[in-house]
């Protein structure tokens, strides 16, 4: 077995073409070896092709994907996985991995860690969380696989996100007390759909629509989601109102179904948005769309066309669609079509309630596991 060889040796060698080099220059990686049959290829592309930073009081945060395609005919398994961050002298200010150590290897939180020859898996970023005083400049992944022989093959690839700035001012969709009962942070939900999963893929998706989505849940004044029975008509938020977050227009509402937690699945090869039952979609002054989903059957009071305003009740929460209990699912995205990707948003009028101590939320961002209070 001829040996590996290192991207940055390849990328001055004269065995890489221009155009190898300005897939590489651009985030794109190919990273070569030799072996008795010739050569091999293996590939790996971030998603989505604009990644954002998230501004949080404390921290932030970046969310988004890694394609790693195996062109070779054996698999090759991601035994290490380091981040290194720059800043714009390109010093090395923070770094982090994980590997194949200990009796329980770190490496481990990556599950699609095998990539079986000629295929394609998608892994989850693992270090989205940075302090607020990193400036997020140059994120450099050092990714190391072994091969059925136990060869190592590694390579790089440059990340360069961009802090994101929303333009219109949103106003929370619910008012009074809320749990953040589930975001888009490393263990969410919502975070980690695999779009190259092929039951989701045969499904027409190409991204994550979800990426930066949330499910609201309004809570008593002792932060109780429901009474001692529990039901669903139990629940404090079962029939409150959902409000616009900004002025838009409205460009998709459904009504029909009943709030039984089912949806159709095959359904949504031709609509996307049947993921979330009774759901309601507007289109704002910047292009963006907000989402509300799982509402409650024949509550929503505006038509598709419809111009509304910023915090206008446009219905109610329910439990239809793919939802285990009434809560509100919202999200910010680029459309409402199955090429959709998701984007950030925040908030101007909440605030977090910590120990009983309340504080203003400058940054407007709401975060998963946290309670708070709309103004």
């Amino acid at each position: 077995m001829a040996e590996s060889k290192n991207i940055l040796s390849l990328f001055r060698s004269s065995q890489v073409t221009l155009h190898m080099k300005k897939l590489i220059s651009s985030g794109f990686i190919f990273f070569l070896f030799f072996d008795g049959i010739g050569q091999q290829k293996i590939s790996i592309d971030a998603r989505p092709a604009k990644i954002w930073i998230e501004q949080g009081e404390d921290h932030r945060y970046i969310n988004f994907d890694f394609v790693v395609s195996n062109l070779t005919n054996d698999s090759l398994s991601l035994s290490k996985l380091a981040i290194l961050v720059f800043d714009k002298n390109n010093r090395l200010i923070y770094t982090r991995f994980i590997d194949n150590n200990g009796t329980a290897p770190s490496i481990n939180l990556i599950p699609n860690r095998i990539i079986k020859g000629q295929s394609t898996e998608l892994i989850f970023n693992p270090f989205p969380e940075f302090s607020k005083a990193f400036p997020l400049v140059k994120l450099v992944y050092e990714w190391t696989f072994k091969d059925n022989k136990d060869n190592e093959v590694k390579i790089n690839n440059q990340v360069s996100p961009a802090l994101y700035l929303q333009k219109p001012g949103y106003r929370f969709p619910l008012k009074g007390k809320v749990l953040i009962y589930d975001g888009h942070d490393l263990y969410a939900h919502h975070r980690r759909f695999d779009y190259e999963f092929a039951p989701i893929k045969n499904l027409g998706f190409h991204s994550n629509f979800m990426r930066y989505a949330y499910d609201f849940v309004l809570v008593d004044i002792n932060n109780n989601q429901f009474t001692h029975q529990g039901s669903d008509k139990d629940y404090f938020g079962w029939g409150k109102p959902v409000f616009a977050v900004g002025d838009g227009k409205v460009i998709y509402v459904s009504d029909t179904h009943e709030d039984d937690k089912t949806f159709d699945i095959p359904g949504m090869t031709a609509n996307p948005l049947e993921l979330y039952g009774n759901c309601i979609a507007i289109e704002h002054a910047d292009n963006s769309v907000s989402v509300y989903g799982h509402l409650k059957h024949n509550s929503c009071h505006v038509k598709r066309g419809q111009m509304v305003k910023q915090q206008q009740e446009i219905a109610s929460i329910g439990v239809s669609g793919s939802s285990f209990f009434p809560h509100l699912h919202f999200e910010m995205r680029t459309s409402i079509s199955h090429t959709a990707e998701g984007i950030p948003s925040y908030f101007s009028n909440i605030n977090s309630l910590e120990g009983g101590i309340k504080r203003k939320l400058k940054s407007g961002l709401a975060e998963t596991g946290n309670i708070i209070e709309t103004e």
